[in-house]
């Protein structure tokens, strides 16, 4: 949320892990007992991005991204201490990319889109396998990506560690990737050619705690710092020349609150801090109602409604000229403006025994109006406003 993407490869990958994020509703991420079933699921979502604004479009192609994804999931218990999950992922992606925001001679924000539509696929798989302890859990992740202009290998561990009879909980992990680019069309222009085959390096680390406060409070807390190094720019833009080098902190903090209101429920809220040395501070908050319903003999019902809030300040090169200085860094990005965005959504998921349907939808909104503590006199046109449907079925054995 805070920014991060440059373009349709990681606007791909985060559909990806956002639709991921819906299997199921109901997994416990604290829980370091190891699960004695198996499970296999499968899920597809569709991703929407409204058309730009025709009056502040320079060409005539106005169609922004759209993204399908399809996703199988296979997970299972190995002896009495290992859990093995592995995912597949494929999207494909077409529509039209913006490429520049400037100022026309009227002062007003004028977008430059690719003015053709763009095909893309990306293909994904990932493996972990956590090892449960009497007082954790240790686990390892190794993902790759591919796509026909952008590569990457991941690699990660996380653990957590039990503690006061279970009441608290310590949790960690660390990631690195390390991603080659090669943008499509080098022909084009000076900066694909000079961008082929760079290299971009991430490395992330988090630490946080888990607290049971009594039997329906738990609070959870965290802090987070990720390192991006290489070829941060994005080649399918003009005038684009961001740092070699960025660096993020996020902290994070969640309240769950179980009652019982019909058959169960629980208030999930949750806020996130953020800032890095590009100049963006952002804050999220996201609050959540979870209602279950027992609706007969191995049958239940979940609804989930959500709601979430961003704002974040501009980077402190974000321009709007036309044609700034080259020996300066430069970038009319949208997702590099102030800004704020709003989510509504909903996820549903119906249990008959061992099956269990999920379908889920989240309609997205974001403007410069809605940044409230730093607004922008400049329209930024380029910013996104979308849907996500999805749906999806598991089957546990």
């Amino acid at each position: 949320m805070a920014a991060t993407d440059q373009g349709p490869s990681s606007r791909m990958k985060a559909v990806g892990a956002l639709a991921l994020a819906a299997i199921p509703l109901s997994q416990n991420a604290h829980s370091a007992v190891q699960p004695d079933y198996g499970e296999v699921a499968v899920r597809v979502s569709q991703y929407q991005e409204d058309d730009s604004p025709a009056e502040r479009t320079l060409y005539p192609v106005t169609e922004r991204f759209s993204i399908d994804v399809n996703q199988l999931r296979i997970a299972a218990p190995v002896g009495r201490r290992w859990y093995l999950e592995t995912e597949l992922v494929y999207e494909t992606l077409s529509g039209a990319s913006p490429m520049q925001t400037y100022k026309n001679e009227d002062g007003q924000s004028v977008l430059v889109t690719s003015g053709a539509t763009i095909d893309e696929e990306r293909t994904q798989g990932s493996f972990s396998a956590t090892h449960y302890f009497s007082e954790g859990t240790l686990g390892l992740m190794l993902a790759s990506s591919s796509e026909n202009d952008y590569e990457s290998l991941a690699f990660g561990m996380n653990g957590t560690l039990e503690l006061s009879n279970k009441s608290t909980t310590l949790q960690g992990s660390w990631s690195m990737s390390n991603d080659t680019i090669n943008p499509s069309d080098p022909e084009i222009s000076v900066v694909r050619q000079e961008a082929t085959d760079a290299k971009k390096r991430s490395l992330s680390i988090y630490e946080g705690v888990t607290q049971v406060i009594n039997r329906r409070i738990v609070v959870q807390g965290g802090v987070g710092y990720t390192r991006h190094s290489g070829y941060l720019s994005d080649p399918y833009k003009f005038e684009d020349r961001r740092p070699s080098t960025r660096d993020q902190v996020t902290a994070n903090i969640s309240y769950r609150q179980y009652l019982y209101a019909g058959r169960a429920a629980a208030l999930h809220l949750d806020y996130v801090w953020y800032t890095d040395n590009w100049g963006i501070r952002s804050q999220s908050l996201t609050t959540k109602w979870v209602q279950s319903w027992q609706l007969w003999s191995m049958t239940t019902f979940q609804l989930a409604p959500m709601w979430r809030y961003y704002r974040q300040t501009e980077a402190s090169f974000y321009r709007l000229e036309q044609d700034p200085p080259d020996n300066e860094f430069s970038s009319s990005d949208a997702r590099l403006s102030s800004y704020g965005a709003t989510s509504l959504g909903v996820e549903a998921e119906l249990k008959i025994d061992m099956i269990s349907l999920t379908a889920s939808y989240e309609n997205y909104m974001s403007s410069t109006d809605l940044g409230i503590l730093q607004k922008s006199n400049d329209e930024a046109p380029g910013l996104v406003s979308f849907q996500v449907w999805g749906a999806g079925i598991a089957w546990r054995f």
